[in-house]
């Protein structure tokens, strides 16, 4: 069985183990990451292990599994979430904004009305004034 790797600096243990360090949006990103593009290869192992030997499902990476049956046959059913549902809703929740960005787009949209760009070429103000 893979192990799950207890790293510290690793932004899914940061964001679960210490809650308060990331807000409410920055967890739904990484949740969603992590179903969208998680692996399954811990249920793959549960479920090829058969009922004779039983892993230690805590160190088992099992956060894509919705739901884990076990019938009266003995078979055992796993659910996943829904990988493209979780990248829809990544698509849906909108980019954080900082006053730098802002700041940066005003500047990008500005800088081709003062012309070239070039140091030794006036910008766009002398132009504008002899209109």
């Amino acid at each position: 069985m893979r192990r799950r790797k207890k790293d510290p600096e690793s932004c899914d243990e940061k964001c679960f183990n210490c809650r308060g360090r990331f807000s409410c949006r920055k967890r739904a990103l990484i949740g969603y990451e992590r179903l969208a593009f998680g692996s399954t290869a811990d249920a793959f192992a549960l479920l090829m292990s058969g009922g004779d030997e039983t892993p230690d499902v805590s160190r088992l990476d099992l956060f894509n599994v919705a739901e884990i049956k076990r019938p009266k046959d003995g078979a055992m059913e796993i659910k996943f979430f829904d990988r493209l549902k979780a990248l829809e809703q990544l698509a849906n929740i909108p980019e954080e904004s900082s006053a730098v960005t802002e700041l940066y787009n005003a500047l990008s949209r500005c800088a081709p009305a003062a012309g070239s760009g070039d140091p030794g070429e006036s910008g766009g103000e002398d132009d504008a004034g002899s209109n």
